[in-house]
């Protein structure tokens, strides 16, 4: 998840707008340098993870065509293994 840093800003004043008057915070200019801290580290590391991911599907001993319907289930299972493996668990609906 490339995102830039207008990008990160932006979301980050998007969280503040929405909880902001629910979390009790010094500042809102506090409450959003921990946001904006928390959406950098989650860019990081969803960065990181997809790098992984990427690379074991290159590594694969047969080629696949990334956006394949092959390839976007194997992305898939591969990606929620690292989140079963890092204990990241999201609701489906």
């Amino acid at each position: 998840m490339k995102l830039s840093s207008e990008k990160q800003s932006h979301l980050s004043h998007k969280i503040v707008e929405h909880v902001g008057d629910k979390i009790k915070s010094p500042s809102q200019e506090m409450l959003f340098e921990l946001v904006r801290q928390g959406v950098q580290n989650f860019a990081r590391e969803w960065d990181e993870l997809e790098k992984e991911i990427l690379d074991r599907l290159k590594s694969l001993k047969r080629e696949l065509k990334e956006g394949s319907s092959e390839w976007d289930i194997l992305y898939r299972k591969a990606l929620e293994e690292q989140f079963q493996k890092k204990s990241i668990h999201f609701i489906k609906k």
